[in-house]
């Protein structure tokens, strides 16, 4: 073989070697993503997960309960910085729903609309027990204010679509 055909073999095997680990560093990079598809509540302070699809084990739509995973209560649990109040955000498919704060029973600030709040450990007045395996949507008077039907709806449309929702 002449050394100019050997030369373009050999750019030829360099182009295709080039374009192989460009679709591959590409490929790799868009499968290794995160999901934005689901329901999920990111910690507003570093953009951590809290709480995705797989934690949710079923949601109450009259008491707007939802039960979770003994994983997920122990990670809600061992976070320190839960019940500040730099908050969380609701996501559903990557569209934001809400942002609110975690709050316990005992705490008594009410963000205002639409912003809400969500009780951990779950609790349900007279507040005599509480629930570890559960967290609740929270709104004055446990009804969501009028100016937030089309937010609701998305998230009763959602549990009904993969079938986690309960009344």
């Amino acid at each position: 073989m002449e050394p100019r055909m050997r030369r373009r073999v050999w750019i030829g095997f360099l182009l295709v070697g080039l374009a192989s680990i460009s679709a591959l560093l590409f490929f790799s990079n868009y499968m290794m993503q995160p999901s934005e598809a689901g329901f999920k509540i990111y910690f507003l302070q570093n953009n951590a997960l809290l709480i995705s699809d797989a934690d949710i084990l079923s949601y109450n739509w009259t008491s707007q309960e939802m039960a979770i995973t003994p994983e997920a209560s122990d990670r809600l649990t061992e976070m320190e910085d839960l019940y500040s109040f730099t908050g969380f955000v609701i996501k559903i498919d990557g569209e934001e729903i809400y942002r609110g704060i975690f709050r316990q029973v005992t705490m008594s600030a009410l963000p205002a609309s639409p912003r809400i709040s969500i009780l951990y450990p779950s609790a349900f007045p007279p507040f005599e027990s509480t629930n570890y395996e559960a967290i609740r949507m929270f709104w004055p008077f446990f009804q969501p204010p009028n100016d937030q039907p089309v937010n609701n709806a998305k998230i009763l449309n959602y549990f009904e679509k993969i079938n986690k929702l309960e009344y």
